[in-house]
């Protein structure tokens, strides 16, 4: 990993379709929460649908989708995350290769933070539970700032917070909001296939597109070379 590690230094991880398979035990909350409401429950596929842009958007489309009352959602926020947080690593594992592949990273030398649209506290339980919160030197979720992915503002806070310029750090995830919050914070992208993509992966516009977590090593290579030799426009010279 010589020459990704000469060309960056910090990678920005997403957590749900990222580095965890997170959806079981988040539909079997968000089932709960909606049964408490006298609302028939989700199924994985459609909760998948629901997941990325935070707590309130989940709880929302919920409700929506199931005919509850969207506009109820900020209330139920706090019921949402009191379902969830006993239960937030029942079935949540990490996808394969992603231990691995962060304990090399990290003892190579690279920077790793978690960016998440999830709030800290369900986030931080996650990786306790999961043993990976020893590989992270920086946690930012969705209620560390004032904006959430796709706005750039996590991505920047995650980069202060680690001491690294936006040009020497990847974001790694499995949504267009990890896509485009990486674009807009000056970052490279990767984007991984498995995750719960609101739209097909290769559309999503990443610098990369890996199928397995372990894979990430050799992208971060291949973007180090693509960046060493940039391909010349024909007729540049």
């Amino acid at each position: 990993m010589n020459a990704a590690r000469s060309r960056f230094d910090a990678l920005l991880l997403d957590l749900d379709g990222t580095l965890v398979d997170s959806l079981q035990d988040l539909t079997d909350a968000l089932n709960a929460l909606l049964a408490e409401r006298g609302l028939s429950g989700v199924d994985r596929a459609a909760a998948g649908a629901m997941v990325g842009d935070g707590v309130r958007k989940l709880v929302e489309r919920a409700l929506r989708a199931r005919g509850g009352d969207p506009a109820a959602a900020d209330a139920l926020v706090p019921r949402f995350l009191a379902l969830y947080e006993p239960i937030a690593a029942r079935h949540t594992r990490p996808f394969p290769g992603v231990v691995d592949t962060l304990s090399a990273l990290a003892e190579a030398g690279f920077a790793l933070a978690v960016v998440t649209n999830k709030p800290v506290r369900a986030t931080r339980i996650v990786l306790d539970r999961l043993g990976l919160d020893p590989l992270v030197a920086t946690v930012i979720g969705g209620d560390s700032v004032a904006a959430r992915k796709p706005d750039p503002a996590p991505l920047h806070a995650a980069l202060t917070a680690l001491g690294v310029p936006p040009g020497r750090a990847v974001m790694v995830g499995d949504n267009h909001h990890d896509i485009e919050a990486a674009r807009a914070a000056g970052t490279a992208a990767v984007a991984v296939s498995y995750g719960y993509a609101h739209r097909p992966p290769h559309e999503l516009g990443a610098d990369a597109l890996i199928d397995a977590f372990s894979a990430l090593p050799a992208a971060l290579t291949a973007l180090a070379e693509a960046h060493q030799h940039p391909v010349e426009a024909p007729g540049a010279r």
